[in-house]
């Protein structure tokens, strides 16, 4: 029985340079990407790990924050005065030796998200890790001032 999540999720998916919203369906193959979560909605932009040239074993998408923040900002319902690193974000990578997800976040993100990201990349191996650079708030502004 699929979970129910009190956000709504919108879901993108490029392929061939091609960016389409989609059927915010569990992936059938292994993607990675990036995401945004403000408690009312998902917005995630996905690419399939076949899609993707890599030399390494760690496989990353060539979607960037900045480059889609148009779009998610839409979706998210956000004021134009808004820039994309003030909304709880991250990035999903794809480590090929370990065949698992890596699914970077920031300070706010909470644990049925990354369950339904895990759902939507086609992760059924994967682990959280807690970046600095997508920290939001309070959390952020600390993070500035230790350093």
């Amino acid at each position: 029985m699929p979970r129910t999540t009190t956000w709504t999720t919108v879901l993108f998916h490029q392929e061939r340079e091609i960016l389409r919203r989609t059927d915010p369906a569990k992936a059938l193959s292994f993607h990675v990407g990036i995401w945004w979560h403000d408690n009312e909605r998902l917005v995630a932009f996905r690419q399939s790990v076949a899609e993707i040239k890599t030399t390494g074993h760690l496989v990353d998408s060539d979607l960037s924050h900045d480059s889609v923040w148009e779009t998610a900002r839409q979706e998210l319902h956000c004021s134009a005065a808004l820039e994309y690193f003030q909304i709880p974000r991250g990035r999903i990578l794809w480590d090929a030796f370990h065949r698992a997800g890596i699914l970077y976040h920031g300070n706010s993100t909470p644990q049925m998200v990354f369950e339904e990201l895990a759902r939507f990349y086609g992760l059924p191996r994967w682990e959280a890790r807690l970046d600095e650079h997508y920290l939001t708030g309070e959390a952020l502004e600390e993070f500035y001032r230790l350093a």
